[in-house]
């Protein structure tokens, strides 16, 4: 009976060690356990603050070079672009008009040229008729030689310019009906035709002036506006160079805004991939934590169990 007891008392003793270290182990696993959580949670804590930090200046960079394109490149390069289209169609307008002017003008140059003829075409037959009415001397005047100055006369009148004295045609064709019975009545027709000379001389003198002015006044204001033009094809060079200077910082802005806009989109994946990742191993923390409580708890609920009253008797 003594050795029964013996032998009972020892396997007692062993079941309860075995239990106490297992106890024992269920603590030390607890307590390793919390530290590798621990350790998760700061690494969390210190990849949040990481990634918090990323984004932050993702979105700074993103707000910044959006701002910079939309309220500085966009608007400069919109403004050069209008600038130079506007001096174009200045250039445009400028040729426009200096096409029309030298219309007008090569017109108005034909029409003075044609007034020209048609007043030396009167002079011509002006100084024929004196010559003619010259060549007569002393005396009175043959029926021949009166018809003569008749044809004469007609003449003068039709190559008259239109130009010419209405005044002075009606007495120069009445003249020229006339019968030259004498000297006195030629010597009144050649002071009539004198005058006429005279005249379309003067008015010859006045279409010379008025065509210097006016080509002078053409090439003037074609030399204007060809000014005008080159200041604008010289503006449009300068600004030209200026724009493919901003379109430049354009393309780099824009290239930039794009990687900073990926590594946005990255760091917002990363933040939320890692609290994904933490919220997975708090969840398995959590279930391991508990089962090891759980385990703990039936442990300790043996261990009483071995070491109460019931197992004394032995």
């Amino acid at each position: 009976m003594a050795e029964l007891h013996s032998l009972a008392g020892g396997a007692v003793e062993d079941l309860t060690n075995a239990i106490e270290q297992l106890v024992s182990d269920l603590g030390d696993r607890i307590d390793e356990l919390d530290e590798e959580y621990n350790e998760r949670s700061l690494f969390h804590q210190s990849e949040i603050t990481r990634i918090g930090s990323d984004i932050s200046d993702a979105q700074i960079s993103v707000s910044s070079t959006t701002n910079l394109l939309e309220n500085v490149f966009y608007p400069e390069k919109a403004k050069l672009e209008f600038t130079i289209a506007s001096n174009n169609d200045s250039i445009a307008e400028n040729l426009a008009y200096i096409e029309k002017l030298t219309f007008e003008r090569e017109a108005a140059h034909e029409a003075y040229l044609v007034r020209v003829d048609e007043s030396n075409a009167a002079l011509s037959a002006v100084d024929e008729c004196i010559e003619i009415i010259s060549s007569i001397s002393g005396g009175n005047v043959s029926f021949v030689q009166s018809k003569q100055i008749n044809k004469a006369m007609n003449k003068v009148v039709e190559s008259l310019p239109k130009s010419a004295d209405e005044v002075m045609i009606k007495i120069l064709v009445q003249l020229a009906t006339e019968e030259f019975a004498d000297q006195s009545a030629l010597l009144r027709v050649l002071q009539a035709l004198n005058d006429v000379k005279t005249g379309i001389q003067d008015d010859l003198q006045e279409e010379h002036d008025e065509e210097a002015r006016l080509q002078e006044q053409f090439e003037g204001e074609v030399n204007s506006r060809q000014n005008e033009n080159r200041g604008y094809t010289k503006d449009n060079l300068i600004l030209s160079g200026t724009l493919r200077v901003t379109d430049d910082r354009i393309g780099e802005k824009e290239a930039f805004l794009a990687v900073r806009q990926q590594d946005l989109v990255n760091s917002e994946g990363e933040l939320e991939a890692e609290n994904e990742s933490f919220e997975a191993a708090t969840e398995n923390y959590n279930d391991i934590r508990s089962e090891l409580e759980r385990e703990t708890a039936v442990a300790n609920d043996t261990l009483a169990i071995v070491v109460s009253a019931g197992w004394k008797d032995f």
